[in-house]
């Protein structure tokens, strides 16, 4: 038996000290590797000392491999701790902290001969060493379950805020670390009279064969595990938790960020009522789940979304507020909504969006109120283009659509309607002072030379104007002015015309 035990004690030693020498070899990958070959390292040391005390020849020997098995004890506690300190996403206890118990442990073991505090009464056993434990002993044993019950707790709590992906992480961990842990259980309160069995150790066979597993199976392969507090942090999005009273619970950095800037005078917001930090503006927004955009006083634009929490009992014991910037996102999105009404070449308004202001100008003008369009059309623009090329065409349909742009009020809009034609949309004008506007345009333009590879190009057009009449609509407008366009062109070009007073029915 005492030679079995021997192989038992020194396997278990053998591959824990592997085991130990492999994971730490992986510490530049993970903060858990080092505390975690502590633990393997303190379990190697822990059994081959027990290996030890049963081939030593002599008593004095056995007794002070007996001793030599506590450094191995106390590297178990200080890298179980530590692991879990880490894994529950807090900072290591500092080395001085975690040195006191090995030290005052190595100290008490080594002059007990001396004192007896840690033995009362040591003698030779078929397997081991039997004592009698001192105070010493069981202040050691008192502490070393006390650090890992507190550790375990950590663990638990981790394993609970834990993603759930990740939380096999946490109950591997646990698992491996059960087998020792109930048999030392077993050796130190149970099997006392046993002769010196000590089945702790060889239960680390278990602990190494787990954790080995679970590091070949990818399961320990994540740095430290991540939590939802993590998540929720790390989340650009401000995120806060009110209680059914409308108080905050918890808000993440970015909440907070975002609240320190609705409320300067600063200080903690947890406990406080919304109404208190965001003014009573926004309670109506909390009471009720759903989604609305609120701007902000320096023209920022934010995204205010509810979610009601609800209980099993279909109770709401509180509320979560996500509230996103979308500034940037608003002003890409009207950006586009610009270019989208945009012509590509002239920078004017393109057709599409000519007819939709048409059609609300026209509804807004049955109050009275004169509406008239000019439509314009650039005089030989042909032959521009197989003279001069078409790049110096597309010069002078942008130069065209500038001079328009620049000499319109702010409530007028230019817009390309096709080709060389562009159509300017004048509201509360009648026909005659839209004229006399598009003829002074037409004076600015004639006036005006576009510089070309093949020297100076001056730019005429011709224009018809129409006004909207009390039957007509968008487009018989158009087609009013259409006509007196091509009645300008056929008198000769260079010219504006209006539409002569018709009732014809609008298509």
């Amino acid at each position: 038996m005492p030679l079995a035990m021997v192989a038992v004690y020194t396997g278990a030693g053998l591959i824990a000290l592997l085991y130990a020498v492999l994971t730490y070899r992986r510490r530049s990958e993970t903060p858990l590797a080092l505390p975690l070959s502590l633990v393997m390292a303190g379990a190697a040391e822990w059994a081959l000392a027990n290996a030890g005390v049963l081939v030593a020849p002599t008593r004095g020997l056995a007794l002070g491999l007996n001793y030599a098995i506590f450094p191995g004890v106390a590297l178990v506690i200080v890298g179980f701790f530590w692991h879990t300190t880490v894994s529950a996403g807090r900072r290591p206890p500092r080395i001085p902290l975690m040195l006191i118990h090995p030290v005052l442990l190595v100290a008490v073991t080594a002059t007990d001969p001396w004192h007896h505090l840690f033995y009362r009464q040591a003698e030779v056993a078929a397997l081991g060493i039997a004592v009698q434990h001192g105070p010493a002993y069981w202040a050691h044993v008192l502490y070393g379950y006390a650090m890992m019950g507190f550790g375990t707790v950590l663990v638990i709590s981790a394993m609970r805020r834990a993603v759930r992906g990740q939380r096999r992480v946490y109950r591997w961990f646990l698992v491996g670390a059960l087998a020792p842990t109930v048999g030392n259980l077993v050796t130190v309160f149970i099997f006392v009279d046993m002769q010196g069995l000590d089945l702790t150790p060889v239960l680390f066979l278990v602990s190494g064969a787990v954790w080995w597993w679970t590091d070949r199976s990818g399961v320990n392969s994540e740095q430290v595990p991540v939590t939802y507090a993590q998540v929720i942090a790390a989340l650009s999005d401000a995120v806060m938790v009110l209680d059914s009273n409308g108080r905050f619970l918890d808000v993440n950095p970015a909440a907070a960020r975002l609240l320190a800037a609705v409320h300067p005078a600063g200080g903690t917001v947890i406990g406080k009522r919304w109404q208190e930090i965001a003014g009573p503006h926004f309670t109506t927004m909390v009471a009720d789940a759903g989604q609305t955009t609120i701007h902000g006083a320096s023209g920022d634009v934010y995204d205010f979304r509810v979610v009601k929490i609800e209980s099993a009992d279909g109770s709401c014991p509180g509320t979560v507020v996500v509230v996103r910037d979308i500034t940037e996102l608003e002003r890409l999105r009207a950006e586009l909504t610009e270019q989208a009404m945009r012509d590509g070449l002239t920078g004017a308004y393109n057709r599409r969006h000519l007819t939709a202001v048409l059609e609300a100008q026209a509804r807004a003008a049955t109050d009275g109120q004169p509406l008239s369009i000019v439509m314009i059309d650039v005089d030989h623009f042909k032959t521009i283009n197989d003279r001069y090329g078409h790049a110096v065409g597309d010069q002078v349909l942008v130069e065209v659509a500038r001079q328009l742009t620049g000499s319109v009020r702010e409530c007028d809009m230019v817009a390309r309607y096709g080709g060389e034609e562009f159509v300017v949309v004048l509201p509360g004008i009648g026909a005659q002072a839209a004229a006399e506007r598009a003829d002074w345009w037409r004076r600015q333009c004639a006036a005006r030379a576009v510089d070309t590879p093949l020297g100076t190009l001056n730019v005429t057009f011709s224009a018809g104007v129409a006004e909207l009449t009390a039957t007509g609509g968008p487009g018989h407008l158009l087609s009013l002015a259409d006509e007196a366009l091509y009645r300008a062109k056929r008198a000769g070009r260079n010219q504006v015309l209006a539409a002569e007073p018709t009732l014809s029915i609008i298509g």
